[in-house]
């Protein structure tokens, strides 16, 4: 199972699903789903709108857990 972290890197920058739209440049719904860790895939341009508005990289943002 992949885990998206970001959650967890919105709330240590005290952000939210609207910031991440706007900071990010991603669709709305996309954050929406993001912002709660949900989500099926996700594309390169947003994983990489995510690395920079964090300033983390990839494994910051997706985690590969063992079911």
């Amino acid at each position: 199972m992949i885990k998206v972290k970001v959650p967890e890197l919105l709330k240590a920058r005290g952000m939210n699903a609207t910031d991440l739209m706007r900071h990010g440049n991603i669709a709305y719904a996309t954050a929406l789903r993001l912002s709660k860790g949900q989500g099926t895939s996700i594309s390169y341009d947003v994983l990489e709108n995510l690395c920079k508005l964090f300033n983390v990289n990839v494994k910051d943002i997706l985690e590969y857990c063992e079911e």
